[in-house]
């Protein structure tokens, strides 16, 4: 996982805890940190179970985004994650297709006359 220079940590890195709440986020993402609580199968039924396990599972995403695993924002007062190599994945596919745009709108056309064929 680590690039040469790139300033990304090493799974190996990780302690078992955040090594669970980062492969929840690789399979789950995006999502939040009471997603991958009850992805860990936290007690989360009563409003304190729910407000401790939001607690400690945000402490977690923030330290996999601050050794640049995962990417956050906020959307009012919670926090969605994901995977940093997702956006990288995002910067590849935006080069394809401003380098062969004719070779995504064939693509897309092609898909588009499957998705007729299998509704008629």
């Amino acid at each position: 996982m680590k690039s040469i220079n790139s300033g990304m940590t090493e799974e190996n890195d990780l302690n078992p805890e955040e090594k669970s709440v980062f492969l929840v986020v690789l399979e789950h993402w995006p999502c939040t940190p009471m997603e991958v609580a009850i992805q860990l199968k936290e007690k989360t039924k009563s409003r304190e179970e729910k407000r401790r396990a939001s607690t400690k599972y945000s402490y977690y995403l923030k330290k996999l985004v601050a050794k640049k695993l995962l990417l956050s924002k906020k959307s009012g007062n919670t926090m969605i994650v994901w995977p940093l190599m997702t956006e990288k994945y995002r910067a590849i596919h935006d080069i394809i297709t401003r380098q062969e745009p004719e070779h995504i709108a064939l693509l897309m056309h092609k898909h588009k006359i499957q998705e007729s064929e299998n509704n008629a």
